[in-house]
């Protein structure tokens, strides 16, 4: 793990930067999920200048499950997944998090224990932001304040949604269920289709407390019919629609 204090002349070599000022129907539509593409450039330089860069490599825990927590962690590259682990040991996935996104929440400024971990999925640079430090910030940017805030909004959703999905129904409509709301979280592509990125049966299963051979059946049927594509480093959605209906059936 590697720390050292961002230089804002390395803002125009991050494609995170440069996205964050493309225009304001973007930052629009990311503004409830990713906290930087929700930022003016004044209020980006300011947070792009305070606090430090850390890298992670693969399976290291950028904040861990009972530790008592200081602040956020925003991913300027790469995937961080969120877990929890239940008291007889057994690990289950919450979320995937990528560039742009943040962990550490929900209570960024109280000196409470996390309730659960989240570590690096292969290579992570993410810009830590302490307690110090985003006091400063939410003083000195209402536009900050407000970004993360409803960054705080869409993750008690994500997660609300969760736990609606293990209530009870059928592995089927728990997965797609599941892959209609990652959908609706990814960037829809020109031709309709949304890349959902390295998401893998064995994570699908722990995401929603299924085993992997459910999810096997239920992804080859989907395949079968064309709703979805995968591959061993993505998977893609290719009708968000009828993926739908399959849940209105």
């Amino acid at each position: 793990m590697v720390s050292g204090d961002l230089d804002s002349r390395d803002l125009d070599s991050r494609d995170l930067a440069a996205d964050s000022i493309a225009g304001a129907d973007r930052r629009e539509a990311a503004a409830d999920r990713y906290l930087l593409k929700a930022l003016q450039k004044p209020d980006l330089d300011l947070v792009m200048a305070t606090g430090k860069v850390v890298l992670y490599q693969n399976r290291e825990y950028l904040l861990r499950q009972g530790e008592i927590g200081d602040g956020i962690h925003i991913i300027l590259s790469g995937v961080v997944e969120s877990t929890y682990c239940g008291p007889q040991g057994r690990e289950l996935m919450l979320s995937t998090w990528q560039s742009g996104d943040f962990v550490g929440a929900p209570y960024v400024l109280g000196n409470h224990r996390h309730s659960w971990s989240a570590r690096a999925v292969g290579r992570v640079e993410a810009q830590h932001l302490d307690q110090k430090a985003i006091r400063a910030l939410i003083a000195q940017s209402p536009g900050f304040a407000i970004a993360l805030i409803e960054c705080l909004g869409f993750k008690g959703e994500t997660y609300s949604t969760l736990a609606q999905t293990l209530g009870g129904q059928k592995v089927a409509e728990r997965l797609m269920l599941l892959l209609v709301k990652l959908s609706e979280n990814a960037a829809l592509a020109d031709d309709g289709s949304v890349q959902l990125g390295r998401i893998t049966q064995a994570n699908l299963a722990r995401m929603i407390g299924a085993t992997r051979q459910s999810i096997s059946l239920v992804l080859g049927r989907l395949q079968d019919e064309g709703i979805i594509s995968t591959w061993p480093t993505k998977m893609v959605v290719n009708d968000l629609p009828a993926l739908r209906r399959q849940l209105d059936d």
